[in-house]
Parts: structure tokens; sequence; C-alpha cells
């Protein structure tokens, strides 16, 4: 009788304990939660890291950079009209396309800020640099090329991450003729100043009979 007795009472007890209610974390294992998520999220007021932030999707709409390396010196956009030489790398940014765009890797690119002879979201992302500067820019389709195809290398709709090394900017016109002409390149210039020379002296030349 005993044995069959405590027998029930320990299926019981088992029985009970299969169905108490399921146990809540303490105050303190709730605190602890409560703390690792916060710690995940960015404080009120905090600012948020564009770059780190952009998103490839339609809804990225800005510019977002990164400073590889601060430069010295002059700085983009101190005034307007500035005549810069950079040169950068470029590649696609989560495209089911090819990433390799060699074919925009350019070793000294020279021309006016304002005048449309860069891509908007890569002037837009160099604004601020000084001489000697490095910044990854990521450019959205919208300050891009848009969504067409451009010289079918870059898809439509495609964003873009660029790595700009500000080379120089002129601050004369002295300055400005130099760098325009070194991106000509001296020979060429060589060659046309003698046809120029050739064609403006050529009417008074003799004539063979």
């Amino acid at each position: 009788m005993v044995k069959s007795t405590a027998l029930v009472l320990a299926v019981l007890l088992n029985g009970a304990a299969a169905f108490a209610p399921a146990s809540y974390p303490t105050v303190a294992q709730q605190t602890r939660y409560q703390t690792k998520m916060h710690s995940s999220l960015p404080e009120e007021g905090e600012a948020v890291d564009e770059y780190d932030a952009y998103e490839t999707t339609f809804k990225q709409k800005k510019v977002a950079t990164r400073d590889v390396k601060v430069g010295s010196g002059y700085t983009v956009g101190e005034t307007d009209g500035q005549l810069l030489k950079i040169k950068y790398t470029a590649k696609l940014m989560d495209s089911k396309f090819t990433a390799d765009l060699k074919a925009f890797n350019v070793d000294g690119m020279v021309f006016k800020t304002g005048e449309q002879r860069c891509l908007p979201g890569l002037e837009e992302g160099i604004q601020g640099m000084k001489m000697g500067g490095v910044r990854k820019v990521r450019v959205p389709p919208n300050k891009g090329y848009g969504d067409n195809w451009y010289r079918g290398i870059v898809p439509p709709s495609s964003h873009l991450e660029f790595e700009a090394e500000l080379l120089d900017i002129a601050q004369n016109p002295g300055e400005e003729f130099k760098m325009k002409l070194e991106a000509f390149g001296y020979d060429r210039a060589a060659g046309v100043t003698l046809c120029l020379a050739y064609l403006a002296v050529s009417p008074f030349l003799p004539i063979g009979q």
C-alpha cells in the first residue's frame, strides 16, 4: 500500500511538472537582453554613417562617401569652376552583371567643376577633398548613369563605387594652362603648333614654277 501510494505521488508530481507554466526570464536576464538590444541600435541623436547605411535599392537617392586618406592644402569647392585633376577606379555594387569596370579606371582626368564633364554623383562626392586625399564614393543610379545601359558596360539602374584620388587643383590661369597641356600631351601640342605655324606662313611662301 505504501509503495502504491508513493508511485501515485511520483506520477502526479511528474505530471504536474509536465503541465507547469513555461518559465520566464528573471529580471536580471531581461535587463541583460534589453541592454544588448539597445547597444546594437544607434543612440538617439547619434549620427548614422551614410556610407555603411547605403543600400543598393531604388530607395537610395543620396551619395555616400568615406575618406581613405585625408589630404592637405587646397580644397574642392572653395571656389566655383575649379580645374581639377583626379584619378579613380570604379566597380559595380551588388550586380548580377560583371563587376569588372577596368575601362573606367582613369589615371588622370582633368575637368572643371560645374561644367558637367564629370559624373554628377562623383563630382558631388569629391566636394571637400584636399589635395592628395583619397575617398570612396558610392553613387546611386539617379546621380550616375540612370536606367539605361552606358557604353554596353554599365547596366541600367547600377549603383557604383568609386575610389578617387585628388591629384591637383589649379590656382591660377598659368596652372590651368599647364594642367590642360599635360592632359592634352606635349607631343600632340607640339604637332598642332607646327601645323598651325605652317598654315599661318604658307600664303607667303613662294610657289614653285
